[in-house]
């Protein structure tokens, strides 16, 4: 049975593994041993694979290591991460609130997938892309 703290990659550290970082390679040979458990979030996911542009057949290989496993963006967890997130964003001299890139992928995501109409504040997220926008 695994007996240490699970490792929390973030994105900087999926850019790092597909680069074959040797630390993080024997650390995801230890949780393929079962030896350890990481903890992949789907966010971390996003954000590395927007540096990468990876295969999926190369996120499948490392996906599916053993003891391995991705945490999905809950609502109550989308809630939590928002209020952690506040801070950052209020100052933050890049990035908007309402504004953030990956919400905004995400939404466009279903905005095609579902030929739906994205309502917003803020249109210019949406700008150049094939999909019908309403602002608010």
């Amino acid at each position: 049975m695994i007996q240490v703290r699970p490792h929390i990659l973030d994105a900087s550290a999926l850019v790092e593994l597909f680069s074959g970082h040797q630390t993080l390679m024997r650390l995801l040979d230890d949780a393929d041993a079962g030896d350890r458990f990481v903890i992949v979030p789907t966010l971390a996911i996003a954000e590395a694979q927007a540096v990468l542009n990876a295969r999926q057949s190369h996120w499948d290989r490392i996906l599916g290591v053993r003891s391995l496993l991705t945490i999905d963006l809950s609502p109550h967890v989308a809630v939590e991460i928002g209020r952690l997130a506040a801070p950052r964003l209020r100052w933050h001299p890049v990035h908007t609130p309402l504004a953030g890139p990956l919400m905004a992928a995400q939404v466009l995501h279903e905005a095609q997938m579902l030929n739906g109409v994205i309502v917003t504040r803020v249109p210019d997220a949406y700008r150049g892309h094939d999909v019908a926008i309403q602002t608010i």
